[in-house]
């Protein structure tokens, strides 16, 4: 019998497993296998997964079990029907893996495969059909569709261009059997999660009298109407999310016997009519929020927690690819002293006893140790300077994460926008000492993209320090009562 990883085996569960499971359930099978792992680490990795959604009683259920055979739909625009093709975009957003790019999902009419054609358009019309990923992350979408490979937007400060092609699905095959107009639907059902496989069926809805309201009207009214109040109440319960799809993946699937449904709308036409959320600026990203109000950090679906999820780890337990672009840093610049690499990771507002300074100088020293051996200076050449530059923010960011240390009230009392951003700014540096970490090298674009990204922190954090800093000084003050 072939031995299974538990790495494989778990990757191959959460991706097509179908039905609600409990961790003690799943220990079982991996027991049954040879693997030895601990209840509470495995309910450690289910409880971060967002392949998983929790439910009641210590049950959970895989996306795959969540969204297989669920029901979706959109409206093609009317370039699209001009031109035959679709753009599957955003439009299939919470129901597949975030991970399969949308222009590699396939679409299955009357069981077969319907073939891929170049849809021509603007940028601004691909921009839209791609917002659901937000508009700092829809021109990266964009520019990774194949038929944008000689784009090159990092090398144009992520700008697209007036005109492009994009890789779309055709609908020739459907035009063919049906007689599909502009104003038309596509009906979705998720056939294969895993493999990104979703069946189309067309809804001839066009009318002859655009003012007369039929019954799946009516039907959509209330399906917008279901769908706006299942957000408001997840803004309050759930706050902001990590993603604009996160938010939609929980609501959806906690709706989805009203939402899953052959009348179904679509989200692009539910933004449209919704008066009450709308796409709203979450530091330097997009989130789904009330409409027209600023998306605080800080709220009741996150009370008692620090200024970020990371806030909450102690520096001395960093990542270890953190630690290790400290110590590449002072080889790269020809250096050895492990004192100056401790004094960087700690800052001053964060005091540690003596056992837990010991701790971290022992990781350092053996990390130290390890890299030393293979590290070259000249394969390095390439990454330093910008690693360098990353480290550099890393330590203002965390400086000023642990300076900010108040309680929720005193939170609510700071600029929210900037304290969204500061902790944002703590998360995106992290990725990029993340890739910098590894040892392989980066591409050209690759590279051109992260000091772009880098130049563009440095800026936002120049930006919200003195606010912030600012605004501190005002909750210190109000910590004092003259007696």
């Amino acid at each position: 019998m072939v031995s299974i990883s538990i790495e494989n085996f778990l990757t191959n569960f959460l991706r097509t497993y179908p039905m609600p499971f409990s961790a003690k359930e799943l220990l079982a099978m991996l027991c049954g296998l040879g693997h030895k792992i601990t209840i509470n680490e495995l309910r450690e990795f289910l409880d971060n997964d967002i392949r998983v959604f929790a439910l009641q009683k210590n049950m959970y259920i895989t996306r795959a079990g969540a969204f297989t055979n669920q029901l979706f739909s959109f409206v093609p625009t009317q370039r699209e029907v001009e031109q035959k093709v679709f753009i599957p975009g955003d439009r299939c957003m919470p129901f597949v893996d975030l991970d399969i790019l949308s222009f590699s999902l396939s679409f299955e009419y009357m069981g077969k495969k319907l073939p891929n054609k170049l849809f021509s358009t603007d940028c601004n019309t691909a921009r839209d059909l791609f917002c659901l990923y937000g508009d700092e992350f829809s021109a990266q979408y964009i520019s990774s569709d194949p038929a944008c490979k000689d784009l090159h937007i990092a090398e144009n400060s992520f700008e697209l261009p007036f005109k492009l092609n994009l890789t779309g699905i055709s609908m020739e095959p459907i035009f063919e059997q049906v007689d599909f107009k502009y104003g038309d639907r596509i009906l979705c059902r998720v056939y294969d999660w895993d493999k990104g496989i979703i069946e189309l069926i067309p809804l001839l809805t066009h009318k002859l009298n655009p003012f007369q309201i039929s019954s799946e009207d009516m039907e959509r009214q209330k399906w917008n109407e279901t769908l706006e109040n299942a957000l408001l109440e997840s803004f309050d319960s759930m706050g902001p999310c990590s993603s604009i799809e996160e938010q939609l993946a929980n609501v959806f699937y906690e709706n989805k016997n009203q939402l899953c449904v052959p009348d179904c709308g679509s989200i692009h036409e539910f933004l449209d009519y919704s008066k009450k959320v709308a796409l709203e600026l979450f530091g330097v990203e997009t989130r789904l929020w009330f409409k027209g109000q600023d998306v605080p950090a800080v709220g009741k679906w996150n009370e008692g927690m620090y200024v970020g999820d990371d806030r909450a780890i102690p520096y001395f337990m960093l990542p270890d690819f953190v630690i290790d672009c400290y110590i590449k840093d002072q080889m790269y610049e020809k250096r050895n002293n492990l004192q100056e690499i401790i004094d960087k990771i700690i800052p001053k507002e964060l005091p540690l006893s003596k056992e837990e300074k010991k701790m971290l100088a022992l990781q350092i020293e053996q990390r130290n140790a390890i890299l030393r051996e293979k590290y070259n200076w000249f394969a390095d050449f390439a990454n330093g300077s910008l690693r360098h530059r990353a480290l550099k923010l890393f330590g203002e960011v965390g400086s000023l994460v642990y300076e900010l240390d108040c309680d929720n009230k005193e939170l609510d009392m700071l600029p929210q926008q900037e304290l969204v951003t500061l902790s944002q700014l703590y998360t995106h540096v992290s990725r990029i000492l993340e890739i910098l970490s590894e040892d392989s090298d980066c591409e050209e674009e690759e590279t051109c993209a992260m000091e772009l990204s880098l130049e563009g922190m440095e800026m936002n954090f120049e930006d919200i320090k003195p606010l912030l800093i600012s605004a501190l000084d005002k909750v210190k003050k109000n910590r004092f009562n003259v007696i």
